[in-house]
């Protein structure tokens, strides 16, 4: 065997075991943690769960977007003749993603008989005790993400709202709904989907939730769509961990605004915050 043969088969062998010690003995030990009653069994509660997201990313597909009717109705109550008009689309896109993946599944709960937020990952006590868990775990990522942002792709992608170098207030208005969108994201994909089919199928509820999460990327860098895949599992496991979707939440905001100062930064647009 050569060295380059012996150095790939050590690799794949780290890479083994980094995957079972970092996800697979998580899920186990969240599988054992879980309620051995209320696993693998047929529930209804679960297959609406899972029929009503699909109408949710569905109906965020098709309407959510600067294409809709829905955009043309927004824009129309608005004014036009402001300098921040061109953040318009980047607002409707927040607030549908507010309505998507807060509101509709909110609207669930509330008419679900014994139904509680608290269940969804939602409780503040006790989310300093983790704290630690996000500066570890975004200190892990923000390498990758200075490696990525070399790329023209990533620069052309980072930030969404392409005149956010203008100004602090353009970069605040920006920074605000996106910073409302992700907390609405995280809340759909680790509080609702997760903590919704926790109770069904157990630790597999992760996989459930990354799945979509993933598919909700196509169309950025290939990159970051693939990221999403360690990402979504990672995200679940903390979340089951800890029980909350804010340390997520902070990692998520923490990650997309280094990105887009990345993105700024590596333009020569970095003269904003001179």
């Amino acid at each position: 065997m050569t060295i380059k043969e012996l150095a790939l088969v050590s690799l794949g062998r780290w890479l083994v075991s980094l995957w079972n010690g970092l996800f697979v003995e998580q899920m186990y030990i969240i599988q054992r943690e879980l309620d051995k009653d209320a696993r693998n069994k047929f529930s209804f509660g679960a297959l609406f769960l899972m029929c009503w997201v699909a109408v949710v990313l569905t109906l965020m597909e098709y309407y959510g977007h600067s294409g809709s009717f829905l955009y043309r109705w927004f824009l129309a109550v608005l004014p036009t003749d402001t300098q921040y008009s061109a953040v318009y689309r980047h607002v409707f896109w927040s607030l549908s993603c507010s309505a998507g993946y807060l509101l509709l599944p909110a609207m669930i709960i509330i008419l679900t008989p014994g139904d509680r937020f608290d269940r969804y990952g939602l409780k503040l006590k006790g989310m300093t005790d983790h704290l630690w868990i996000y500066v570890m775990l975004f200190l892990i990522v923000l390498p990758a993400v200075i490696f990525v942002s070399y790329t023209q792709s990533f620069q052309r992608t980072y930030p969404f709202y392409h005149k956010a170098s203008r100004s602090l207030i353009d970069l605040g208005l920006w920074w605000t709904f996106y910073g409302i969108q992700f907390f609405c994201l995280e809340f759909f994909f680790r509080g609702y989907i997760l903590h919704g089919l926790k109770r069904h199928v157990g630790a597999h509820a992760i996989l459930f939730s990354a799945v979509p999460y993933c598919m909700i990327h196509f169309g950025k860098p290939m990159a970051e769509t693939l990221g999403a895949v360690i990402a979504g599992i990672a995200l679940g496991i903390l979340s089951l961990r800890t029980m909350s979707v804010w340390s997520g939440f902070l990692i998520h905001i923490s990650v997309a605004f280094a990105m887009d100062l990345l993105s700024l930064w590596q333009k020569g647009k970095f003269s904003l915050f001179m």
